[in-house]
């Protein structure tokens, strides 16, 4: 796997000016992962999004960026699945990380350096997830 291009998609901050307090904010940003495989070009584009935009927060953002990943030989099995959740996504999150705590210092705010995702376990908690919700049947 090659990675070969990273794009910002969409960027959008605002300042809340309802906020009103100055206690440290807890800042709990949703996150987002979307894959393309291009099985011709030998291609997988993974789109990664963290947002905020809710809470009594000083500011509200949106950051999105794909990234671009070709493959000599498209793998076999779940590793492109693999690829998808966790490697990708690893070499993604330090762009968008950089791309929050530049826009909040250049709002005004200290820096917001995003906590280091650990994308294994968060892909084992969304597979977790999946297989819950594929368990439990309609109610008659």
């Amino acid at each position: 796997m090659h990675f070969v291009d990273f794009r910002l998609i969409r960027v959008d901050f605002s300042i809340n000016r309802e906020y009103n307090t100055h206690k440290k904010p807890l800042i709990k940003p949703e996150l987002s992962i979307n894959t393309e495989l291009r099985k011709k070009q030998k291609e997988l584009i993974v789109t990664l999004a963290i947002r905020q935009v809710t809470g009594n927060l000083p500011f509200f953002f949106e950051v999105k960026g794909a990234g671009l990943f070709k493959f000599n030989k498209l793998p076999e099995g779940n590793l492109v699945k693999q690829f998808g959740s966790i490697n990708c996504p690893a070499i993604l999150f330090p762009y968008l990380r950089e791309t929050i705590a530049d826009l909040t210092r250049r709002a005004g705010f200290h820096p917001l350096h995003l906590d280091p995702i650990n994308f294994v376990e968060l892909a084992k908690t969304r597979e977790e997830k999946k297989v819950i919700s594929t368990r439990k049947s309609p109610k008659k």
